[in-house]
């Protein structure tokens, strides 16, 4: 009865968090093609839902060509756009945004395990109401992918992986929420890698707006693939 007790305490606390945030849906697809040993394509594409699935509610396109200083280490020069759109009693009002990105990204191994640190830094072009206000952002990436049951050199098999991303207004931040903390992305997933890897996983986004802070629950299935 004890062990009941405490499963049913569980489930209505997961319950009343899930009731509290906003509950979304992402499909990423990240690509990776090689045109040489000095230079890489790398490309995104993400589709966004609205809270409880309700709708397709945006749409991220990014690329950029990447410089590798050597196996580990590399920088790169990009573009990205973010189109935005909700509908309040049928009534559809849309937003867009466009990006342009500098990145430093470092990749690390720890035995098998892979680990990867990547800054980059955003002008951003926000499109609203008619207007575009700019405003320049920080964002810090870590991340490790830790082999479960996968071959010896980790080229084949079941892994999880773990990634934190923070966010900082770093000028014009009066043009975004008013505040140097901009979005928190904290993610946990399950995957399987061969030539192509795909993971599912559960991200806990932390975003602070004019009007206070959103928190949202966010289901994605990531397909990343290199050439």
């Amino acid at each position: 009865m004890k062990q009941l007790g405490i499963v049913i305490l569980i489930l209505f606390c997961t319950t009343r968090l899930f009731a509290q945030f906003e509950n979304a849906g992402w499909v990423f697809i990240s690509h990776k093609q090689s045109l040489g040993e000095k230079l890489d394509i790398r490309a995104d594409f993400q589709l966004r839902s609205a809270d409880k699935l309700g709708y397709l509610s945006g749409i991220l396109l990014r690329g950029a060509l990447s410089y590798n200083l050597n196996k580990r280490n590399s920088i790169a020069l990009g573009y990205a756009y973010l189109g935005s759109w909700e509908y309040e009693q049928d009534l559809k009002t849309s937003s867009g945004e466009q990006r342009i990105f500098e990145q430093y990204l470092k990749q690390q191994s720890f035995g098998k395990i892979e680990g990867s640190l990547r800054l980059r830094l955003e002008q951003r072009f926000m499109q609203e109401e008619g207007e575009t206000n700019f405003s320049q952002r920080g964002r810090m990436f870590l991340s490790a992918q830790i082999p479960i049951l996968a071959n010896e050199d980790f080229s084949k098999g079941i892994y999880t992986g773990l990634q934190n991303e923070l966010f900082m207004n770093l000028q014009k931040k009066e043009n975004v929420n008013g505040s140097f903390f901009d979005q928190n992305r904290l993610f946990g997933s399950l995957g399987y890698r061969w030539n192509k890897r795909i993971e599912f996983g559960y991200m806990y986004w932390r975003q602070k707006e004019k009007q206070g802070f959103v928190k949202r629950n966010i289901w994605q299935i990531m397909v990343t693939t290199s050439f």
